[in-house]
């Protein structure tokens, strides 16, 4: 057996069907190729699940909790783990991420992830503590809210235990659920997007509480110690870190909406003087943001916490929060739009595709697609705060036109018809984050081909559009955000870089240069692999999780962009003038990853990355 550092060694796997706890060995080739979270995540899923075009809420769907081999070391903004399976939102390729304590927590209790297969019987959580774990009724817990039942946990089990839970809308299957974790006492921390949560519920698996005392070993401490002791300074002088430890993501507002890339009445107008309500710094005046906060080993607090009143209190909410249920709805109170916030995480809901749901509703009803009769009554008008809290609880619950609205915009388009499908922001059934394509278009071609849909953060690619290098991904040039030639290998090598930040788990906004990353993976598992290497396994993963989502049918004809952003310019703002010229870069990306003009990876890649054994059953036949 081999001496493992940054990893456990152990991964826990729960078939729920048949109540049975397995712990399993961790192979040295899979480390190797996969390198842990996301990457790992991945492999499991494709390897464990016979039909990937199963029922994302049958039994046969595999759910996977990983973390990375940087998870809970001294790294800066190492806490972070992933949550993988097939989307129910999607219908494709789903993972979400989150940071905190809970990644953290499960390493010390002894496992680097966990692997769910199955459906319970009843509703049960899973308690973890130091290389033990059990399954647990849980029936007492079903239909409690996420702090409700992180306190109940607490109590039984003894305030220092990590619970990772979902809420009443997990458990009725809105498909936009979320995992909640490190809820109380100023949390929660949200694996938002792609409805896992619903995953969760649909396994009648109400939640994950772990408990550890153990410690995650580092090969080489001493040396860690005097690389991070020189990274430090770069981390604390970055102005994007400055801003976000100052103000947390609204203290970007002002700048991206200046850019025309804040949306704005779904996605359709350039301007509105409102949006200075939402900034960081209007936030703290007003009295939303008290403290900062931070997750595990973070010297940037970017995390913030807000006291409305007695029972609505927590985090504070982030630039997409205010984006989504504030300007995209033309909602200009910032206290609701936090009363808002704390609702969906009290559900536990993604706030993101939340507010995209909604905006397609209002835009369908404005237009006199969607009426009364559909909504059960309710009159949709644009800047109607009080509508919004209403319909967050609709959806929560799967109540009325919640029920519609908690199939997530694609499916509910689908469901009403009439033409109401245009007026849907999403890519492969995942709503659009908060950044317009059209003032960033290399955020087009990324919305247009990340693996899980519309993704502002599989690549972050609008930050060299921006005007920031990446040298050691060989970026040496701005590009204009105008531009689209060139583009396509930009996003490409970003994705793939994103890809490996994912399965080190580590916080994208840290930034420390992929040459270090890779010194410090080598020095905390003693795996030597240069940045070449990690690259390698990068794109080895990435082209993983295509391999899944073509063996369900996507293909070029989804890597693309709703109408919106292809054919319909905004009349004023930063983006003036602009749309998405989507099918050149789209070329060359293509191009640049070695996939066939119909967005296949080329069989010759695939062998060349090792994993063809792995996908082959996926490939189309060979005319």
């Amino acid at each position: 057996m081999p001496e493992w550092y940054g990893y456990t060694g152990k991964i826990l796997h729960v078939d729920l069907t048949r109540e049975t706890i397995e712990v399993r060995e961790l192979e040295e080739e899979d480390a190797d190729m996969f390198i842990g979270g996301v990457g790992l995540a991945a492999k499991i899923i494709v390897e464990e699940m016979a039909d990937p075009r199963a029922d994302p809420f049958s039994p046969e769907n595999v759910l996977v909790f990983m973390t990375g081999p940087l998870t809970g070391t001294m790294v800066p903004c190492s806490g972070r783990y992933v949550v993988a399976a097939k989307s129910p939102l999607t219908l494709a390729w789903g993972e979400a991420h989150a940071s905190g304590f809970w990644g953290v927590e499960l390493k010390r209790a002894g496992f680097d992830g966990i692997v769910f297969k199955g459906k319970a019987k009843d509703p049960v959580y899973l308690y973890v503590h130091d290389g033990e774990a059990e399954l647990r009724d849980a029936s007492g817990l079903w239909g409690l809210d996420v702090y409700r039942t992180d306190s109940l946990l607490k109590e039984e089990l003894g305030g220092s235990v990590r619970v990772a839970t979902i809420g009443p809308a997990g458990e009725r299957l809105v498909r936009y659920a979320v995992v909640a974790a490190d809820v109380l006492p100023d949390g929660p921390r949200v694996a938002g997007r792609t409805g896992m949560g619903a995953v969760m519920g649909s396994k009648n698996l109400k939640a994950i509480a772990v408990r550890g005392s153990g410690e995650v070993r580092v090969k080489d401490p001493k040396r860690v110690r005097s690389v991070l002791h020189r990274l430090l300074p770069l981390i604390l002088s970055s102005p994007t870190n400055q801003i976000h430890a100052s103000c947390g993501t609204p203290g970007e507002i002002e700048e991206f909406y200046e850019y025309g890339d804040m949306p704005i009445k779904n996605f359709t107008l350039g301007v509105w003087d409102h949006v200075k309500k939402f900034t960081g710094e209007n936030l703290r005046r007003i009295g939303i943001v008290k403290e900062h906060k931070a997750c595990w080993a973070c010297p940037i607090h970017c995390w913030k916490y807000m006291e409305l009143d007695e029972e609505v209190k927590g985090r504070a909410p982030e630039y997409e929060t205010l984006a989504a249920l504030g300007s995209l709805l033309l909602i200009d109170d910032p206290f609701l739009i936090a009363r808002a916030n704390y609702l969906c995480n009290k559900y536990g809901i993604d706030t993101i595709s939340t507010g995209v749901t909604i905006a397609w509703a209002m835009e369908s009803f404005e237009k006199g697609l969607l009426t009364k009769e559909d909504t059960g009554g309710l009159e949709f008008k644009w800047g109607d705060g009080e509508l919004l809290l209403k319909l967050i609880e609709l959806i929560g619950r799967r109540e009325g036109f919640g029920k519609i609205l908690g199939e997530g915009c694609r499916l509910a388009s689908k469901l009403i018809g009439r033409g109401t499908e245009k007026y849907c922001m999403h890519v492969k059934g995942l709503e659009v984050p908060m950044h317009d394509p059209r003032a960033f278009k290399g955020m087009g071609l990324q919305y247009a081909t990340s693996n899980r849909g519309a993704c502002h953060l599989q690549g972050y690619v609008f930050r060299i559009e921006q005007g920031e290098r990446a040298y050691d991904l060989k970026i040496y040039d701005r590009l204009d955000r105008f531009e689209v030639k060139g583009k396509g290998w930009v996003v490409g090598i970003r994705e793939i870089w994103f890809t490996v930040l994912e399965s080190l788990a580590i916080c994208k906004f840290i930034d420390i240069p992929p040459t270090h990353l890779a010194g410090l993976y080598s020095l905390i598992t003693g795996r030597k692999k240069n940045l070449d290497q990690l690259l390698e396994a990068g794109r080895r993963i990435y082209n993983l999780q295509r391999m899944f989502n073509v063996a369900n049918g996507i293909t070029r004809k989804d890597d693309t962009l709703p109408e919106r952003f292809l054919k319909e310019p905004l009349k004023e703002g930063g983006a003036k003038g602009q749309v998405v010229e989507l099918e050149p870069m789209l070329d060359e990306y293509y191009e640049y990853m070695g996939w066939d003009s119909n967005g296949i990876p080329r069989r010759e890649v695939l062998e060349e990355l090792g994993i063809l054994k792995l996908v082959e059953r996926f490939l189309p036949p060979q005319p």
